[in-house]
């Protein structure tokens, strides 16, 4: 097992490999080599996660090895800091271009140097994680989804067949919302999952009163009060967007005793920047401190021996959607009984 992060050093000056194994080599697991050609082979072998890399050398250039390391699978993740006796932008144009995450001139500046390495180093490792994280959650999706269809499929058959006894029919009806459960909570899972890798697209001008009128359709409307100023817009992505209506919504009437009020007008976020502000209030159940921290957390669970809707994923999705669009959104206890979940969009 690896106790380090592997560094590999290119540079056809052996004084300059010597200082840098003399800044490094406390904390990092080093290597090196003196040419371009050198360092593709040296990066099979060594497997480094950053590779510091003079931009002169003999052979093919520091750029010509960024460009191939970034453009070769199983090596492409690894973080190239290109090294250069200039500071021209020139360069670090050109640099940046062929897939470098960084640029430093020499002489070297110790501190400078061992601060970059350590940020990229960390950098990449959380990158691995992250991907790990999807990749396990793809593999739990996969190999769940199909035996949860046939649990529900089959559950569903024998469900409507009839004729059953009333504890087995009991039973199962049990089997059945537990596997519909179960599948929502991985779609969700893994949709939020996406969420967080996902950068906005297909950015269209929405009317408020329209979309919330599509709302108003997908969950049960009859108790919603909406309160909607004429003529608001928003510029987003309409399906995220509805999607987050839906889930503060829904939300709102799993917890409301009688009326929910959705209320929709401009306003500024706390910088004072001009925007759309969205409150959607209950009237159901105050939070304490611990409560309202951990509202948009997915995996709080309120109370261990009633945790029923299990995860809080819901309102984790519309966190990550409001902060996709470059909003905000928080939750407060109403004067009385219930909360206030607030909403903020920028305008444009």
């Amino acid at each position: 097992m690896r106790n380090q992060s592997r560094v590999l050093i290119v540079d056809d000056d052996s004084r300059n490999i010597r200082i840098l194994y003399e800044i490094l080599g406390s904390n990092f697991e080093l290597s090196s080599a003196e040419d371009g050609e050198s360092a593709l082979v040296k990066i099979k072998e060594f497997s480094p996660d950053l590779v510091l890399l003079d931009i002169m050398m003999p052979g093919i250039d520091g750029y010509e090895v960024c460009r191939r390391i970034k453009n070769t699978e199983g090596s492409s993740n690894i973080k190239v800091i290109l090294v250069s006796g200039k500071a021209l932008t020139e360069e670090r144009i050109k640099g940046y271009e062929s897939g470098a995450d960084d640029f430093v001139t020499k002489p070297f500046d110790m501190d400078e140097i061992l601060a970059k390495v350590k940020v990229f180093v960390k950098l990449k490792s959380m990158e691995e994680v992250n991907k790990l994280k999807t990749d396990f959650l793809s593999l739990i999706n996969h190999e769940t989804g199909t035996p949860l269809n046939h649990i529900i499929g089959i559950s569903d058959l024998l469900t409507k067949q009839g004729g059953l006894d009333d504890s087995i029919s009991e039973s199962l009806n049990d089997i059945n919302v537990a596997a519909h459960s179960l599948y929502d909570k991985i779609n969700k899972i893994l949709f939020l999952a996406k969420l967080k890798q996902t950068t906005l697209v297909d950015i269209v001008d929405m009317d408020i009163k329209d979309m919330l009128s599509e709302v108003s359709m997908l969950v049960d409307g009859e108790d919603i009060q909406y309160e909607i100023c004429e003529g608001l817009s928003l510029k987003g992505n309409f399906e995220l967007i509805q999607k987050l209506f839906v889930y503060l919504l829904m939300k709102a009437s799993h917890e409301s005793s009688s009326s929910i009020v959705c209320e929709v007008k401009p306003g500024k976020s706390l910088g004072g920047v001009n925007g759309i502000i969205v409150n959607v209030i209950d009237d159901g159940r105050t939070l304490n401190d611990a409560q309202l921290r951990s509202f948009f957390d997915p995996f709080y669970i309120d109370d261990i021996m009633l945790h029923s809707e299990g995860m809080n994923l819901t309102m984790a999705i519309c966190s990550q959607i409001a902060d996709i669009h470059h909003g905000s959104i928080e939750v407060k206890n109403n004067e009385t009984s219930g909360i206030c979940v607030t909403v903020w969009f920028p305008d444009g």
